[in-house]
């Protein structure tokens, strides 16, 4: 675990028309399976497959993009719930048609021209998706009433689908291969009636779903591989009230948190209503957590405590 600051603020309002401050600081960076270059901060997506796979007897569309564009879409969402890697926008080049094979690897100059403006290219490269249907009968009973039943046949519609993902990694600096994994997943759901084409109609109705839920899953699987999950604790601080809290929110906003110090403990001197101390007191204590020193955050929060039971709330968060 290694640990850096980094702040982030947005403007809350709440009910009690006291606004309020979200300040978010980096406390941790989980590392990922894969090390990435040093100072590795943003991503390009590339998408290599083309889709053309032959109709078969299934009825349905085995070019339909759910798994694919699925699958491009929530590894960069789970890139962006890591807050590691800045994403940028999926590129369309280089393709080849899905066959379940890897392509030939990117050359230093496509990968180069490719990730301009970006550290590294996470490329999709290989995919395949498959479906079959089996279908077997289920003898169950039928309740006619009057104690009279009657045997009927159920339809157990079954449909599996096999899908296949490869994503290769590069260095968009160096123009080198990074990585290259591969995923194979085989999944299947059900539907029953006792006619056969209803069973059918359900297993079709669900189809696209079930795909790009399997898409999603191997899309955030691959991200989780590749980024490291950077962590971060957030905190409220009191953004109004006097013109102590109003400037000293000011200046935390602009990341000017000696100014931000300097002007709350001004406003500790001239303040005389004891929950605006409080407020002032607070965010004194969450300034100090912020930088580290848990024992002045402490000492701030039950000055906080002392004036308004709303110092309690600020002696909860710093660990009181």
């Amino acid at each position: 675990m290694k640990f850096k600051i980094a702040f982030f603020i947005l403007p809350v309002i709440m009910s009690s028309c006291v606004t309020q401050q979200k300040i978010s600081w980096e406390t941790g960076v989980t590392e990922a399976t894969i090390k990435l270059p040093a100072e590795t901060k943003s991503i390009s997506v590339l998408n290599r497959v083309r889709l053309g796979y032959s109709f078969n007897n299934t009825g349905l569309n085995p070019n339909i993009p759910d798994f694919m564009v699925a699958c491009i879409n929530n590894f960069k969402n789970q890139v962006r719930r890591q807050k590691f890697l800045s994403v940028s926008n999926t590129q369309e080049k280089y393709k080849k048609k899905a066959d379940g094979q890897f392509p030939d690897t990117l050359n230093s100059n496509e990968i180069i021209s490719t990730g301009i403006g970006n550290d590294i290219i996470a490329s999709l490269e290989m995919l395949d998706q498959k479906i079959s249907d089996t279908y077997t009968i289920d003898i169950r009973r039928e309740n006619l009433g009057n104690n009279t039943y009657k045997e009927v046949d159920y339809i157990i519609g079954k449909r599996t689908i096999e899908v296949k993902t490869g994503w290769r990694l590069y260095n968009a600096k160096s123009g080198t291969l990074i990585d290259q994994w591969a995923q194979n997943k085989t999944y299947f759901y059900e539907a029953e009636s006792i006619d056969r084409s209803r069973a059918t109609l359900l297993l079709n109705s669900n189809y696209r779903r079930e795909m790009a839920n399997l898409g999603a899953e191997l899309g955030r699987q691959y991200a989780q591989r590749i980024s490291p999950t950077k962590h971060l604790r957030t905190r409220n601080i009191y953004a109004s009230g006097n013109l102590y809290l109003e400037n000293g929110a000011r200046a935390a906003a602009q990341e000017k948190w000696k100014d931000a110090k300097e002007t709350w403990l001004e406003g500790t001197e001239y303040e005389v209503k004891r929950k605006k101390l409080a407020y002032l007191y607070h965010n004194l204590a969450i300034n100090e957590e912020r930088k580290g020193n848990i024992e002045k955050a402490r000492e701030y929060a039950r000055l906080a405590a002392n004036q308004h039971p709303v110092g309690v709330k600020t002696q909860s968060k710093v660990g009181f």
